[in-house]
């Protein structure tokens, strides 16, 4: 017999003999075990123990200190608990109890747990210490991270984990050098730490020294070989750098080392991933699944084998479940964004991509796929832009690998296996992106017929892509060949009939060709073919809800998308906002309060929280969200802006302009920023300080029209007329857009150069034929002053560029009667029939029918108009003057008295309700 066999026997036999021993003795056997580095003979003996009495507080303790040790968190943070629920002093259980729920991602409950506890035992309250920056840190509050470890360390100058955490923190504060200090500082006093030695690994791997990083890690290994954590980081280096039989040869003696470990399930299954060996990946990673369902790793891997199998539906659960608790795991949401593109949904590809632009990117991958996400968005002007980038980007920033630490921290070492897949799961085609955005630069341009001649060259590239027959489509369309439109999205749809995108497409163009049911039947029959496609169910309700469906139909297929994936957020969100927008304020308050308690920490659901609270008038409620917001998104501007937005609307500019300057120091080139800086300072007189903002804004954007539009406005805002006429035609010089336009217009009528003012119009008009921003105000100016006949012919001019356009007919109905053009029923009907439920067009219409004589149905129309918006004052103002009119003066009185109160006084439209009230 071996001598390995020999001892493997004699502990056999050892451990066989402790069958007799008392529970207490089994600790002191365990504790034995500890003394020797024995973690895994020690854990059979507690175990031994716990069967017999489990409620040894102190085996659950020690237990739980070897899981902890071991990696394997969801059992360490269990038997912690219990310890911890049983009175095992505070001092030895609080800070491995605080530490496991770090190492599980609970970063929050520490914060709130344990971050106001204070413990007699120094030492103690050091690690403690150590365990909140760690929490801390998995919030992205580095500097109060920094701050906290720096206390633990006051407390406790030798303490190792508050030392590797003050690494950590300096490595995400983007100061590698003071990490390496901080954690040579650490070896230096505890040359045997093994964890400190895996922390100067991730050190070096940012620093962009690989070699020295793996060496970190064998000495790592080395000291503790009972650390499964070790032994997976190591494995994971080494296949990082692509050094596979080094680490096949080391996932072998990790094998040895714990065979039924998570992490090597877990890993086996990432090798059989990488060797294409696809269903023993899926299968062995269900089994890790089945016994840790939470373990971060294993759902983005699963994420990933899945989709390689076109399992869609389930990749893209793991993949969001993943999100949900790690909205920075770039690999997840790169993942996503893919399998949206691949099937055509477009929109939901675009909102997965945000997160990933309010950070510069540097890495050419991610560049190319946001340009790839806008070419199916048809945003080619970004499109454009994101390619060019991304074919100039240097390589990958090392300084991107600043994750690691802290992702080992916050998701049971998650970090390697994050990188790990990352070489090996390219789910993009790198080799048409050149083509992809040649096209994109020639759509940008108007050049359709060299668009199409670089599409051609992409279709020979990848003729089995449907984006690729998609955009043909596109390209199609913006020369005018409807026909060869349809045939490309019809190819589309033949490599793969469940294209969402192409559905849409043709869709729109049988909505446009006025066969709006067969529209509707298209990307119905999409979404029939499969009862999980959320996608689909939420393009049917935009496109209901864009052909003028009631609120009972749209709101149905939502419910049929919810079903479809219930508990996820897409379906959830259009629910809230669909309420929303129907003035059904309790029912989005609840939806959206549902929403939250499940995804606490999704940007999306506080997003539609606070959006529901505002709504219902709950404005300290909407702030408390909109901060958690800013605490999800701390590199974000967009949260700080919303937050200012709604402190404004509560009369509170100090708060505004106070998240206003926290954005700046986030962006300081952000001009929608700057713009409400300027706005909030221009409310308070300052007016001389909001022009040196505005002219910050010309030197930081020199070709933008911004800067000059808001030294414009200023300027307008003075009544400095003539001074605000050059603003506007600077930044018109730019390429302002039809708004500036109209601002030059109405300035140059208030410095009294009319004919100048006319000009202009007339000019711009000619040069932007169908412009409809500048026609829709020249027609309102027309309506305004009394010259009714001018204004129904520029409606009638915009109804020819935008036929069935409900607003533009119900604008030409309302001018037609003023002239008693006899067409003017015969537009409001028409403008109803397009939004039958559009409070202004009923007015319209009802007061048009009551002119005509149609008294019982203009009134119908009018109290209908007031029951969908019984806060638009004109409208209730209208009935009450029909009602006079037809001599029913206690229904005009009842009218006025409901109004009166809600209108300013002095305003036109009170006087005009109180000279009424009066004639009565």
């Amino acid at each position: 017999m071996g001598a390995r066999s020999l001892a493997l026997s004699l502990l056999s036999a050892a451990l066989l003999s402790a069958c007799g021993d008392s529970p207490e003795q089994m600790i002191a056997s365990a504790k034995s075990y500890l003394s020797s580095n024995d973690s895994n003979a020690a854990s059979i003996q507690l175990k031994n123990a716990l069967q017999e009495d489990g409620s040894l507080v102190e085996a659950r303790f020690l237990l739980g200190r070897i899981h902890l040790e071991n990696g394997d968190i969801p059992a360490a943070i269990k038997e912690l608990q219990r310890a911890f629920d049983l009175g095992y002093p505070k001092a030895e259980v609080v800070p491995l109890l605080a530490r496991a729920r770090v190492r599980g991602g609970e970063f929050e409950r520490v914060l709130a747990d344990f971050a106001d506890v204070k413990l007699e035992d120094a030492s103690a309250q050091g690690r403690l210490l150590g365990a909140v920056a760690d929490a801390q840190l998995g919030t992205t509050k580095v500097a109060d991270a920094i701050e906290t470890y720096q206390q633990a360390l006051v407390v406790r100058a030798e303490d190792v984990e508050a030392g590797i955490g003050l690494a950590r923190a300096r490595l995400l504060n983007r100061e590698p050098e003071a990490a390496e200090a901080a954690i040579r500082a650490v070896i230096a006093h505890s040359p045997d730490s093994g964890e400190a030695q895996a922390t100067l690994s991730d050190v070096m791997q940012v620093q962009g020294k690989p070699e020295e990083a793996i060496k970190a890690l064998e000495e790592a290994v080395r000291l503790r070989p009972s650390v499964t954590a070790y032994h997976y980081a190591l494995v994971s280096q080494l296949f990082r750098g692509a050094r596979h039989e080094e680490a096949i040869a080391r996932f072998e003696q990790m094998k040895r080392q714990a065979p039924n470990h998570t992490s090597t399930r877990y890993l086996q299954a990432f090798i059989d991933a990488r060797a294409d060996r696809l269903p023993e990946a899926r299968d062995g990673l269900m089994q890790v699944l089945k016994e840790s369902p939470d373990f971060l790793p294993a759902q983005l891997l699963a994420g990933t084998v899945l989709l390689r199998l076109n399992d869609q539906a389930q990749a893209r659960t793991y993949l969001n479940s993943v999100l949900s608790r790690v909205p920075g795991q770039e690999l997840a949401r790169t993942l996503l964004i893919n399998s949206h593109l691949a099937a055509g949904e477009a929109p939901r590809a675009l909102e997965l991509l945000q997160p990933l632009l309010e950070r510069p990117l540097t890495d050419p991958r991610l560049l190319a796929l946001a340009g790839q996400v806008y070419v199916a968005n048809g945003d080619f002007e970004k499109a454009e832009d994101f390619f060019q980038r991304a074919a100039t980007a240097a390589p990958e920033d090392p300084q991107a690998r600043v994750r690691l630490g802290a992702m080992r921290m916050a998701g049971g070492d998650a970090a390697g296996a994050f990188a790990d897949f990352e070489s090996a799961s390219a789910m993009d085609d790198n080799a048409i992106q050149a083509d992809l955005a040649l096209v994109a630069t020639h759509l940008r341009r108007g050049e359709f017929d060299k668009a199409l001649q670089a599409q051609e060259r992409l279709e020979r590239k990848a003729p089995q892509n449907p984006l690729v027959h998609n955009l043909r489509g596109g390209v199609m369309l913006g020369k005018g060949d409807v026909p060869g439109a349809r045939a490309a999205f019809d190819q589309a749809l033949a490599l793969n009939p469940d294209y969402l995108a192409a559905a849409l497409n043709l869709a729109r163009l049988d909505i446009a060709e006025g066969k709006t049911p067969e529209g509707l039947a298209r990307i119905r029959a999409l979404a029939d073919r499969d009862e999980k496609s959320v996608e689909a169910r939420l393009a049917l309700a935009d496109l209901q809800l864009a052909t003028a469906a009631t609120p009972a139909e749209v709101f149905a297929t939502l419910e049929r998308a919810e079903a479809a994936a219930p508990g996820t957020i897409p379906p959830a969100l259009a629910i809230i906002y669909h309420h929303l927008r129907n003035g059904e304020i309790p029912k989005a308050l609840a939806a959206a309060q549902k929403l939250a308690a499940v995804y606490p920490n999704d940007v999306r659901s506080i997003d539609a929280l606070a959006r529901a609270q505002l709504a219902a008038g709950d404005t300290q409620q909407a702030i408390s969200s909109l901060n958690r917001l800013v605490s999800l998104r701390p590199q974000s501007t967009l949260p700080l802006i919303m937050l200012a937005d709604v402190q404004r609307g509560a009369k509170n500019d100090a708060a505004a302009e106070q998240a206003l300057h926290k954005a700046l120091a986030i962006d300081p080139d952000a001009i929608d920023v700057q713009q409400r800086l300027v706005g909030v300072m221009a409310d308070r007189g300052e007016l001389e300080g909001a022009l040196k903002i505005a002219r910050t804004v010309q030197k930081q954007h020199a070709a933008d029209p911004a800067g000059y539009a808001l030294e414009a406005g200023l300027h307008a805002a003075a009544g400095r007329w003539a001074d605000a006429v050059t603003g506007y035609r600077q930044a018109l010089e730019r390429k302002a857009g039809g708004e500036v336009g109209i601002r030059l217009h109405a300035a140059l009528m208030r410095a009294e150069r009319t004919s100048e003012a006319d000009k202009f119009a007339a000019d711009w008009l000619r040069q932007q034929p169908k412009d409809m921003t500048m026609r829709g105000y020249l027609a309102e100016r027309a309506l305004g002053e009394g010259r009714h006949a001018e204004a129904m012919g520029i409606f009638s001019r915009m109804n020819e560029i935008s036929p069935n356009n409900a607003l533009v007919l119900n604008n030409l109905a309302w001018a037609a009667n003023q002239v008693k053009d006899a067409k003017a029923l015969e537009y409001a009907e028409q403008a109803q029939r397009l939004a039958p439920d559009n409070a202004a067009i009923l007015d319209t219409l009802g007061m048009i029918q009551i002119d005509r004589g149609q008294t019982e149905k203009g009134l119908g129309n009018l109290e209908r108009a007031v029951a969908l918006g019984p806060e638009l004052a004109p409208l209730r103002l209208n009935l009450a003057k029909s009602y006079a009119r037809l001599a029913r003066k206690d229904e005009a009185r009842k009218e006025l008295n409901t109004l009166l109160p809600k209108l300013k006084e002095g305003t036109p439209l009170h006087k005009e309700a109180v000279e009424l009230l009066n004639s009565l």
